[in-house]
C-alpha cells in the first residue's frame, strides 16, 4: 500500500469527486480512478461509490477513512521531526479579505516561505468569496475570517479583536446636521446587527459597499463617511486624510483563524497557526 494511493483516496472523500481531486492533485482523473482501484484491490473492499454527481464513500469507506488520516498524518510528523525533506512541496493555500487582514496575511506569508521550506505558498485576496466555505470546500487550506465559530470537524484560533471606527474626509459629530452621508460597509453579521440601531441617527446614501478597500477609497474621494478597522485607517488619521467623527460608538471587530481538522497537511498548517499565536500575544502585549 503506498501513501500516495491513500491521500488520493483521502482527497477523493473530501472534495467529493474524481475531477475536483484530479484538479487539487495535479494530476489527470484517469490517475485517480487508478489509484483508487489500486488500493481498493489491495483492501478487497469497495471505498466509493461513483456516480454522475460524484463520488460518495461506502460504509466501507466511512469507517477506513479516518485510519487512512491517521496514516497520513503520522507519516508528516515523523518525516518532519527526522528532519528528512517531504517528497514533493506541500501546498498551503491561505485566504482572507485583503483590505481587513492583508498586512497580517502579508507577514504570516514571509515567515511560511522562510520557515516552512517544505510548503508552496498560494495567498487569495478575494472580498467576494465565502472564506469559511472556501476552507470546508476544500478550495483554501487555512482562512482568516469574521464568520463565527466554524462547523464540527474545524479548528479556530481567535485573532485579538479589532476595532471599527467611524471616520470621514473632514471634521463631523455624530448627529450633526452636517454630517456626511454614511455609506455601508458589510464587516459581517455581528456588525451589521450592532450598527443597525445607529443608523437612523446618520445621514444616509444608498450605497453597500462590501469591499474594505473600495470603501476607504470611496470615502477618501467622496464627501462620505463610514466603517473601517483602527488599525487600517491609523496612518491616514495621523495624516489628517480623515478623521474620526466624535461621539460614534466603536464596535468590536473579531478575527478567526480557520482550517479543518482532516487536513492532510495538518502538521505544516498548525505550525504556522503557532507563529500566529505568538504575533497575537506579541501584539496583546504591546496595546497592554
Amino acid at each position: 500500500m503506498q501513501l500516495v494511493h491513500l491521500r488520493t483516496f483521502i482527497t477523493v472523500s473530501r472534495t467529493g469527486g474524481f475531477h475536483a481531486a484530479a484538479e487539487r492533485l495535479n494530476i489527470t482523473q484517469a490517475a485517480v480512478s487508478a489509484r483508487i482501484r489500486t488500493l481498493e484491490d489491495q483492501l478487497g473492499q469497495r471505498l466509493l461509490d461513483r456516480g454522475r454527481k460524484g463520488a460518495t464513500l461506502t460504509a466501507v469507506g466511512r469507517e477506513f477513512l479516518p485510519h487512512a488520516e491517521n496514516i497520513s498524518h503520522t507519516w508528516d510528523h515523523a518525516r518532519s521531526m527526522l528532519g528528512a525533506p517531504v517528497s514533493r512541496p506541500v501546498p498551503m493555500r491561505i485566504g482572507s479579505q485583503y483590505s481587513t487582514w492583508s498586512q497580517l496575511v502579508l507577514d504570516w506569508a514571509g515567515w511560511v516561505t522562510n520557515s516552512l521550506p517544505e510548503t508552496e505558498l498560494f495567498l487569495d485576496f478575494d472580498f467576494s468569496k465565502d472564506m469559511l466555505n472556501a476552507v470546508q470546500n476544500g478550495e483554501l487550506d487555512v482562512a482568516i475570517t469574521s464568520a463565527p465559530t466554524p462547523a464540527q470537524g474545524m479548528r479556530s484560533l481567535a485573532l485579538a479583536d479589532e476595532t471599527l471606527v467611524l471616520v470621514a474626509r473632514r471634521p463631523a459629530v455624530l448627529n450633526d446636521q452636517r454630517m456626511p452621508p454614511y455609506i455601508r460597509m458589510d464587516w459581517g453579521p455581528q456588525f451589521n446587527s450592532e450598527v443597525t440601531r445607529l443608523e437612523s441617527h446618520l445621514p444616509r446614501s444608498r450605497l453597500t459597499i462590501g469591499n474594505g478597500e473600495m470603501g476607504l477609497r470611496y470615502v477618501l474621494e467622496h464627501d462620505s463617511c463610514g466603517y473601517f478597522p483602527q488599525r487600517t485607517v491609523r496612518p491616514l488619521l495621523q495624516q489628517n486624510r480623515l478623521y474620526q467623527i466624535k461621539r460614534a460608538p466603536r464596535f468590536p471587530f473579531a478575527g478567526h483563524v480557520v482550517y479543518n481538522e482532516d487536513n492532510p497537511n495538518r502538521l505544516f498548517i498548525e505550525r504556522a497557526v503557532d507563529w500566529l499565536k505568538g504575533v497575537e500575544t506579541d501584539r496583546a502585549d504591546l496595546r497592554a
